[in-house]
């Protein structure tokens, strides 16, 4: 007893181990005891003896429970079984019948698939016709369009698809079928020899109905037709002979009538009764020929096409494709030099007329820029080479011909009689007469350009002109100021007491009106450049002979040169003391200083130079006379306080320096 206790002990110890071991708070575990609660109502000893037979009592109705609920469906899923064998004979039925009408239509199948493949080939066949009909032949209504009388869309559609098919025919001819791409081209070469041809009458009938009115609008349906004789330029090259003569006839109708009769109703007035005036007559034609040659280009560009012109080279460059302008057909300007040759004769007469009556100088030259402008303006639109712009350009040469003629006639009359200079050394009348009438040319020029839209004038062009007009003017005022030299034969007024400076003076203050007027202006820089140097020069000479008097009047003028003769780096000075010069005694020296000094201190010394008018020039002169009097004293002064001179040893050197060339500077005003 005590053995077999000893025995089950161990395993008991082991189950109760096991289950101390056992978690508890497993979902595992909570689930079970939750699911046995249900059914394990009483924790009797008893009821924990029979708990595996409860356990296995409620397995036990569980399972009958569901045996009991899956019998409907066990006895559903054999009805569906029963279904699906009756299903599976009846395909085995149909199956055996299939094989056996497959096997009676084969043939049939065989004929179908055979007929099938031919109706492809058919219908392909079908549209191929159908294409090559569509791109090498013309529907009964496009042969009916092109051999009508009416000329219309319905004729220019047909006559594209014509020349559509023409260049399609040749891709025939490389392939092996020439024969037939031959005898298509030649049924549509005679289908667009009829239609060009009946196009091209068409076509002359229409252009000759345009000379008819002065401003006739192109309708549509012309600018096709024109458009489509491209492609023959033989043909265009008729169309476009007589539009060019028709506008030719029309252009000259059109300005006769403008100059004699005037627009209907008498306005706008006729242009020939301006005629009494040069200027107006002949801008009035001019412009009536600019306004024609716009609206006659404009007519010409809506018909036959543009082209753009290169005025400066004078050459045509054609602004359309080599297909569509052949390099023999007839450009737009051409067409325009044809039209306006009609009117270059009766043009040129009227403005060489008007230029023979020898008109003012200013007013010819007025004509002569208002010709360039439009010189310049047509070569831009037709080229320098038409006819129009050879007109315009010889009658612009002939106004500038009487023009220069003109103006040597006046300097000629100048130069031959010279004026006698002025009591008061004032520009005789004829300089400002000059001046007043060039200023009005070089406005005239200036506003030529400006309408030209240049913006800036050309020196070089007006160069000549200004050369004309101030080269006399200036060669006047030198012969007219010789009679104001002592020596002169026709010394004017010798009361009138003049200074050996007048002459001088007298052209300072004619050079200095002709410098003003052309001062600031572009076109006449370089010959105000002349003038100021030429005015710099005399007034140069002017200082000079001023400061000359003034130091010969104090024996300043020699001592002063013979200095400078040492002091320039001379032979005088090779080895040679000034004091030793017996021309160059310290007493002479001294002397000559205080004279001058004296001289200088009076506040009338100095020459006011009242006839020269300008009072810039009045005071830059005054000014210029004073600086070079100081440099002179400083030069004297310098030399005898240099100990070389040897002047410093010699007793009185101390009185010569008594005044500083600061000294003299300060009366004279002169800053250092």
């Amino acid at each position: 007893m005590t053995s077999s206790a000893s025995v089950l002990a161990p395993g008991l110890a082991r189950k109760v181990s096991k289950i101390l071991a056992t978690r508890t708070e497993l979902p595992e575990v909570v689930g079970a005891l939750s699911t046995l609660s249900t059914f394990y109502e009483e924790n009797t000893p008893q009821a924990q003896r029979r708990l595996r037979t409860t356990i296995e009592q409620h397995s036990l109705s569980i399972n009958e429970q569901f045996l009991a609920a899956a019998e409907d469906i066990i006895k559903a899923l054999d009805a569906v079984q029963l279904d699906l064998d009756s299903l599976a004979g009846d395909c085995t039925h149909i199956n055996g019948a299939l094989a056996g009408a497959k096997a009676a239509s084969a043939d049939m199948a065989a004929d179908t698939e055979h007929v099938s493949r031919q109706l492809a080939a058919s219908q392909l066949r079908s549209r191929l016709a159908e294409q090559f009909l569509q791109q090498y032949q013309l529907s009964p209504e496009e042969v009916a369009a092109l051999q009508g009388a009416q000329i219309g869309e319905p004729f220019f559609r047909a006559l594209e698809r014509v020349c559509s098919i023409h260049a399609n025919c040749r891709s025939l001819l490389r392939t092996q079928h020439q024969r037939a791409g031959l005898e298509l081209m030649d049924l549509m070469s005679s289908y667009q020899e009829t239609a060009y041809e009946h196009l091209c009458r068409w076509v002359q009938g229409e252009c000759r109905r345009l000379g008819d009115t002065d401003a006739p609008e192109v309708e549509p349906m012309l600018q096709w037709a024109a458009s489509a004789l491209r492609e023959r330029p033989v043909l265009f090259k008729f169309c476009a002979a007589e539009v060019a003569g028709a506008r030719h006839n029309a252009l000259f109708q059109r300005f006769i009538a403008a100059l004699t009769r005037g627009g209907a109703g008498g306005m706008p007035r006729p242009i020939e009764m301006h005629a009494h005036d040069p200027r107006r007559f002949i801008s009035d034609m001019l412009a009536w020929v600019h306004q024609a040659l716009a609206s006659e280009r404009e007519l010409l560009v809506a018909l036959f096409g543009d082209d753009a012109v290169e005025g400066a080279a004078g050459h045509v460059e054609e602004a359309m494709s080599p297909r569509s302008r052949p390099p023999d057909m007839p450009s737009t300007s051409a067409l325009l030099d044809q039209v306006f040759e009609s009117i270059c004769r009766p043009l040129k007469v009227r403005i060489e007329g008007m230029l023979m009556a020898q008109p003012p100088l200013l007013l010819c030259f007025q004509i002569s820029q208002l010709l360039a402008f439009y010189q310049r303006t047509v070569s831009s639109m037709l080229g320098s080479r038409c006819q129009l712009a050879d007109t315009l350009a010889a009658t612009c040469k002939l106004a500038r011909r009487v023009f220069a003629e003109q103006l040597k006639a006046r300097g000629d009359k100048l130069l031959r009689y010279p004026p006698k200079p002025q009591p008061d050394l004032s520009p005789p009348p004829q300089v400002g007469e000059s001046l007043a009438q060039l200023l009005g040319i070089t406005k005239a020029f200036e506003e030529s350009y400006n309408e030209a839209g240049t913006g800036r004038s050309s020196e070089a062009e007006f160069a000549p002109v200004l050369a004309a007009a101030i080269d006399p003017l200036v060669k006047m005022c030198e012969r007219s100021a010789d009679s104001l030299q002592p020596d002169a034969p026709s010394r004017v007024d010798e009361s009138s007491k003049l200074s050996p400076s007048s002459r001088l003076i007298y052209i300072i203050n004619c050079l200095a009106p002709m410098h003003e007027a052309l001062a600031g202006r572009a076109c006449a820089a370089g010959k105000a450049r002349e003038l100021a140097q030429a005015m710099e020069a005399h007034t140069a000479r002017l200082v000079g002979g001023e400061c000359g008097q003034l130091l010969s009047r104090c024996g300043m003028a020699e001592v002063v040169e013979r200095v400078r003769l040492y002091s320039s780096g001379g032979k005088l000075s090779e080895g040679a003391v000034m004091a030793a010069d017996a021309s160059l005694p310290l007493e002479r020296i001294s002397g000559a200083m205080h004279a001058m000094f004296n001289m200088l201190s009076r506040p009338d010394t100095l020459p006011e130079l009242s006839p020269l008018q300008a009072p810039r020039l009045r005071a830059d002169a005054v000014a210029r006379i004073a600086q070079s009097l100081a440099e002179a004293y400083e030069t004297v002064y310098s030399a005898v306080a240099d100990p070389a001179s040897g002047y410093t040893q010699q007793q009185g050197a101390s009185a010569a320096l008594e005044h500083s060339p600061e000294n003299v500077r300060i009366i004279l005003g002169v800053l250092a």
